[in-house]
């Protein structure tokens, strides 16, 4: 496979993901888990690049269905939360918004279901409605450029915002 089939195959590109999920972490962040938000993503990809290595079609399977991408999301919340209850996050400066259940769960759920959402835009081999439709009904309704570009905004702003945010916590606990 040519690098240019390749990269047209439909590569994982996670981290465009992660975006959306720190502009929703900077709104809401005792809600959401940006931790499960990017495990989930990672974990529905792990699928896609599978199937890329094997050269097997159709790359985005079943995990990337809003269901199966939303179960896969509340494990990775699941797996966000028991991890930091056998490493007893007390010991380490680890926000109870990002390790608590709820969170957790949020987080990797929305990250879940976000991704199935996201790739449905551009993916024509996704079938997001799995298994009630064999039919993606979003393919083509944002263009890859606008997505892309939503994508990437919403990760800038997010990641402004929370560091605004931080800034302004530790600079209120040093004053007197």
């Amino acid at each position: 496979m040519s690098l240019v089939t390749f990269a047209y195959a439909g590569v994982p590109v996670t981290i465009f993901h992660f975006g959306p999920g720190a502009l929703l972490k900077a709104l809401v962040p005792r809600w959401i888990s940006l931790t499960a938000f990017v495990i989930s993503q990672v974990v529905i990809d792990l699928e896609s690049g599978y199937h890329l290595l094997r050269q097997e079609w159709p790359i985005h399977r079943h995990l990337h269905s809003l269901v199966l991408a939303g179960v896969a999301g509340l494990l990775s919340g699941t797996l966000v939360f028991l991890a930091a209850q056998i490493a007893k996050p007390r010991r380490f400066a680890v926000s109870r918004s990002e390790v608590g259940i709820l969170p957790a769960h949020v987080g990797g759920l929305i990250g879940g279901v976000s991704h199935s959402v996201l790739d449905s835009f551009m993916h024509f081999d996704l079938v997001p409605f799995w298994p009630f439709s064999n039919n993606n009904s979003l393919l083509d309704t944002l263009s890859m450029g606008a997505l892309h570009i939503l994508c990437v905004a919403s990760g800038l702003v997010g990641v402004a915002v929370l560091a605004i945010r931080w800034f302004l916590s530790t600079a209120s606990q040093k004053s007197p």
